[in-house]
């Protein structure tokens, strides 16, 4: 068995103030997976694998609910629903699925600049990563609730303004151009 409450308090101070911080996102979970068991590490690479993005299809928010991990079954319902509604925003068609965050989202989607839009976007995920934990203290959960954050805040250390600006302006010229949404049939 792990010791939970040893590795939370080992992890680095994480604050979303969208400024460069010393943070070494891979070696602290690196760090962190070696403290937990074989079964908990895996929950980790599920996490991992997720927020990697670029493996996000039907079959992985399939397969990730059969992990029956309470973080990990809803952290990617969250996002599953919030990348649809991104596209739908695009689009400019209507939400198939409603969810709790989806106001503030929806109200989020139309802010002009990219940047704070995207700061924005960033501060409801962390929120709702935060949230789905507030009642467990020293659990899996706690942990990868706080990799989840930790990655949010890796994605902000690797960016400075300006090359923020430029890299989200052709993420979303290639979601409008590309990217043909979730078959939720295929969910």
């Amino acid at each position: 068995m792990a010791n939970y409450p040893y590795i939370i308090a080992s992890f680095p101070d994480l604050l979303l103030d969208f400024e460069q911080h010393p943070l070494d996102a891979s070696a602290t979970v690196a760090e962190v997976k070696g403290l937990l068991s074989e079964k908990d590490g895996k929950l980790v690479d599920w996490l991992e694998f997720g927020l990697d993005g670029s493996h996000l299809n039907p079959h992985f928010y399939r397969n990730v609910r059969q992990t029956g991990n309470p973080f990990l079954t809803e952290w990617f319902d969250f996002d599953r629903k919030l990348r649809l509604a991104k596209v739908a925003h695009l689009e400019g068609k209507p939400v198939q699925e409603e969810f709790p965050e989806l106001d503030k989202a929806e109200i989020i989607f139309k802010v002009e600049d990219i940047l704070q839009r995207e700061k924005l976007l960033d501060r409801l995920c962390w929120n709702k990563a935060a949230e789905l934990v507030d009642f467990d203290i020293f659990t899996i959960d706690t942990i990868l609730s706080l990799i989840t954050r930790l990655h949010i805040l890796a994605r902000w250390n690797r960016l400075d303004p300006q090359t923020g600006a430029a890299m989200f302006r052709r993420l979303v010229d290639e979601v409008r151009g590309t990217f043909q949404g979730i078959n939720e049939e295929n969910i």
